[in-house]
């Protein structure tokens, strides 16, 4: 998880890369267990640095490494609400 502020609020950031997308999306790897673990970790994330009143949200980020063509890298904003 990596996380930034902004004047908004908290932005935690899952990227996710594959060699390739022939069989799974990366984006499709996010799975309801994982958002909970993301979100477990958000919280906690708050609680310890005193800043849980924060808002705070989660990106996803895909990264296809494109064997057969250009790098692709994919920004979904908000990608999941806890």
């Amino acid at each position: 998880i990596l996380q930034k502020a902004l004047a908004e609020g908290i932005v935690f950031v899952e990227v996710k890369t594959r060699a390739d997308e022939s069989l799974t999306p990366a984006e499709s790897v996010i799975t309801p267990a994982k958002k909970t673990k993301l979100n477990r970790a958000a919280r906690y994330f708050l609680t310890i640095h005193n800043i849980e009143n924060r808002p705070y949200r989660f990106d996803v980020v895909t990264v296809v490494l494109g064997q057969a063509g250009p790098v692709q890298i994919r920004h979904y904003e908000n990608a999941f609400v806890p």
